[in-house]
């Protein structure tokens, strides 16, 4: 079995200067947002950054799954990001896969670092750490996983809902980036 592991990686490395992570939108809370927040539970937020990067980094998937996040748990700003970036994303797998490439699966663990709340705003740094299984037109599915380890910051906004997502933004900015991180 032959392997391209720098082209693989150097493919990898061009698709992801084009990709990378969730931007806050600027913007008032909106309307709905109660006087008195109460705090968020830490695991309550990690649960929803879990899904959240599960979904982001599911559309990297030659099949995607199904997105787990409800928009209960996210803000409007937050969905039309996503949404945004969904076109980014195909453009980025439609060459990829065009060069003969193609993810399969994934595996994610996200490590809460530390929460911040202010009032009806609050900021959750957390590590991502992601193991990617690619697959080649040459060699078929590799056995053996990429990683990468992101450190990033979710942004969430109390509501009449609850907390809800925000934002998520690499803490590094530049190339490297995972093909599902959309950057800007």
């Amino acid at each position: 079995m032959m392997k391209y592991p720098r082209t693989s990686a150097a493919v990898a490395a061009l698709l992801g200067f084009a990709l990378s992570g969730c931007q806050p939108a600027a913007g008032p809370l909106t309307a709905g947002s109660p006087a008195a927040v109460s705090s968020p539970s830490s695991s309550e937020l990690a649960a929803i950054i879990q899904a959240a990067v599960e979904d982001r980094n599911g559309t990297a998937l030659d099949t995607p799954p199904a997105p787990r996040l409800v928009d209960g748990q996210t803000t409007t700003a937050y969905r039309a990001k996503r949404e945004r970036d969904l076109s980014v994303v195909a453009r980025s797998k439609a060459g990829f896969k065009s060069a003969g490439f193609w993810y399969t699966s994934f595996s994610t663990t996200v490590t809460v670092e530390s929460i911040e709340v202010a009032g009806s705003e609050a900021s959750v740094h957390f590590k991502e750490l992601t193991e990617e299984y690619l697959a080649s037109k040459a060699n078929g599915p590799s056995s053996v996983p990429s990683g990468y380890s992101l450190p990033q910051t979710a942004t969430f906004r109390a509501s009449a809902d609850g907390w809800q997502l925000d934002s998520i933004a690499p803490s590094v900015h530049g190339g490297g980036m995972p093909m599902s991180v959309v950057e800007g």
